[in-house]
């Protein structure tokens, strides 16, 4: 999918060139899954990674990878490194099978969408708001303190073998950022733009009136090269539904 590169692009920009850690996925990696109803205090939690008011980035954004695999990326400290809260980004990028925007359905957007809502690693407790762009993670004590400590390695191959529950899923590649010389605020950004490129196309998959004139997404497909494409190739297809 050729929509989100501008993006990808700008996003990778914004990193330092070579990650701090880079793993491709492993099922045996997989962090222990932890209980989705319970609750992590302050009094036990190390850090919370967005905390304190500081930024939080959270992005899926669909794209190809030149090498097709699954993996995982860290720019700046591992949980293990940090003690304090801490600015935190995280980019999940995902490939389809059929990568054309013209066989695109809404629900393979929105399942794989869900899927960051059901990751529930132990002691590592996400709170996401998709309107925001922001994703905020408290992390445990124990976690941290075990013989195998807690590392974002465990949680991308975690998200990753949930994705690939999807069928449309070729692969997923993951990044964490924690790094203190990153732009979170330019990251954030961009981050918005691709929630609005998401929205679009939704939007399109959805309705049954294409109305550019009236449409409240047109401003964002003046700009992306190829929604415009994907609006109107729709509705070339559903003209025969509604005669």
């Amino acid at each position: 999918m050729k929509l989100f590169d501008d993006v990808i692009a700008q996003m990778f920009a914004l990193l330092p060139k070579t990650p701090d850690l880079f793993s491709e996925y492993k099922e045996s990696l997989c962090a222990p899954e932890g209980d989705k109803n319970a609750i992590l205090f302050r009094s036990d939690m190390a850090f919370e990674l967005g905390g304190s008011g500081k930024t939080s980035v959270s992005s899926v954004l669909f794209g190809d990878f030149p090498d097709g695999k699954d993996a995982v990326s860290v720019y700046g400290k591992d949980l293990c490194e940090l003690s304090a809260d801490t600015p935190f980004a995280h980019l999940t990028f995902v490939q389809l099978k059929d990568s054309r925007e013209e066989n695109l359905r809404y629900e393979q957007l929105k399942n794989i969408g869900f899927c960051l809502f059901q990751l529930y690693p132990q002691g590592y407790h996400i709170r996401i708001s998709p309107s925001a762009g922001k994703e905020q993670v408290r992390v445990a004590k124990t976690a941290l303190a075990a013989d195998a400590p807690l590392s974002f390695l465990n949680i991308g191959c975690s998200l990753i073998h949930l994705l690939k529950t999807q069928p449309e899923v070729a692969a997923v590649q993951t990044v964490y950022v924690t790094a203190n010389d990153v732009d979170y605020a330019a990251l954030s950004a961009l981050a918005r733009r691709a929630k609005q490129i998401t929205e679009a196309v939704k939007h399109t998959l959805e309705v049954n009136s294409l109305d550019c004139a009236s449409c409240k997404m047109k401003p964002i497909c003046d700009e992306v090269e190829g929604l415009r494409e994907l609006h109107f190739k729709m509705e070339k297809e559903r003209k025969p539904y509604e005669s």
